[in-house]
């Protein structure tokens, strides 16, 4: 039996979670590859008016989710945001662009951390607030984690 590796952070009205996924290469019903993957889910608690996009995912090769980890620690260190973008085309031929992105805020006296996802015309942001900038570079600690630990997923002989 595997273990599934996952990091839930909520806020008020939404929620993240960050999991190890596997990618999968078949020729017929045998398995020739294995590879793995990090996914963001962004969701929404609270469901949304109709027609709207209750969740997001973005799936991250491991080198990427390392570098969201330094992304989270260099917003920690200086107010900013920073993106990550995938670009790809879908069974149509249309251009699909998703982004995550990861801040730190400033405005006045308030500050506080947030992630966020974006497609289109979809948008779900998970607000952290300032003291519990733990969560938030422990967010990043687990990226870092599961950027080696899915790096190394067992391959099929």
């Amino acid at each position: 039996m595997s273990t599934k590796f996952i990091y839930p952070i909520f806020s008020q009205k939404s929620g993240l979670e960050i999991s190890a996924e596997t990618k999968e290469s078949r020729e017929g019903s045998r398995v020739t590859e294995r590879t793995g993957r990090v996914q963001l889910r962004f969701f929404l608690l609270e469901p949304p008016s109709e027609g709207k996009t209750t969740q997001l995912k973005f799936i991250c090769e491991p080198f990427e989710a390392y570098d969201l980890f330094l992304k989270i620690n260099k917003v920690v260190q200086s107010p900013g945001k920073e993106k990550l973008t995938h670009k790809f085309k879908n069974g149509d031929g249309a251009e699909i662009v998703t982004t995550v992105a990861v801040e730190h805020w400033q405005r006045g006296e308030k500050s506080g951390f947030g992630f966020s996802a974006g497609r289109g015309n979809d948008f779900i942001s998970v607000p952290v607030s300032q003291d519990q900038i733990a969560r938030f570079l422990h967010a990043g600690e687990f990226l870092r984690f599961l950027s080696t630990r899915q790096q190394w997923v067992e391959t099929m002989a």
